[in-house]
């Protein structure tokens, strides 16, 4: 009865030393790891042993085993995808309301415009502007709407210089993204997204926070009034959850 009990604290073991061959090491994602074999004679232990460390890292997205010519074992490219199936599936399976979202999004969103006033660098700002440029032309579709919509508030995030806020920022604008038919929207909001970029941008320049997140939070509110309108899913609701 205790012997799975040992093997599997056994694996986790192993778990626990290949995550740190791959922190310690500052392996890069994309980038080729040692063979099944290889990290075997490394850790003296067998390649079955390995090989089932190696499945729990693929499962939990960390690793990615590719077959084939050219194949092996590489590190994940670190996409979110895994994590927003999940939390997309729990807002369905919980009745999290589209306000509860909302209301995450905005304070997320404070925080990161008023760090974004204080640490953006030229080249975050750089970055921001190019995507102001390209939602520019007053025919821009509605697909290329929500992907500049999208680029514009994960540069912001990334100009934040904090990797957790960046990913919560990527997670909660996809979602967003999910439950939003944007195809309904109309083309006048265009021109307002257009507006309150440029006004959150220059607060961003001007390095002024109080005046970034003032900014962010007329943005959300503004396009808040018209995206509960168009919530796609009949799994979400537009009232408030106060389920926990």
């Amino acid at each position: 009865m205790l012997s799975p009990i040992k093997n599997r604290r056994f694996t986790d073991r192993i778990l626990a030393q290949l995550k740190e061959y791959i922190l310690s090491r500052q392996i890069l994602p994309g980038e080729r790891l040692p063979s099944e074999a290889e990290f075997a004679e490394t850790f003296g232990v067998s390649r079955g042993t390995i090989r089932e460390a190696l499945h729990i890292l693929e499962h939990d997205g960390i690793v990615r085993i590719k077959k084939g010519p050219g194949g092996g074992l590489f590190l994940s490219e670190g996409n979110l995808v895994q994590v927003i199936d999940s939390l997309f599936f729990t807002m369905q399976w919980e009745k999290i309301s589209f306000d509860t979202l909302m209301e995450t999004r905005k304070s997320l969103e404070d925080r990161i415009a008023r760090l974004a006033a204080i640490r953006a660098e030229k080249e975050d700002i750089h970055e921001v502007e190019q995507i102001l440029k390209r939602m520019e032309p007053p025919d821009l579709s509605h697909d290329l709407f929500v992907q500049y919509d999208t680029d514009f508030h994960v540069a912001l995030a990334k100009a934040a210089k904090n990797k957790i806020l960046l990913m919560f920022m990527v997670a909660v604008k996809e979602l967003h993204n999910r439950i939003v038919d944007y195809s309904e929207l109309h083309d006048h909001l265009f021109p307002a997204a257009r507006e309150y970029h440029r006004k959150i941008l220059e607060a961003v320049k001007d390095k002024d926070p109080d005046k970034a997140a003032e900014m962010m939070a007329e943005h959300l509110n503004y396009f808040e009034k018209h995206f509960r309108n168009h919530v796609q899913s009949t799994d979400f609701s537009t009232e408030r959850s106060d389920k926990v």
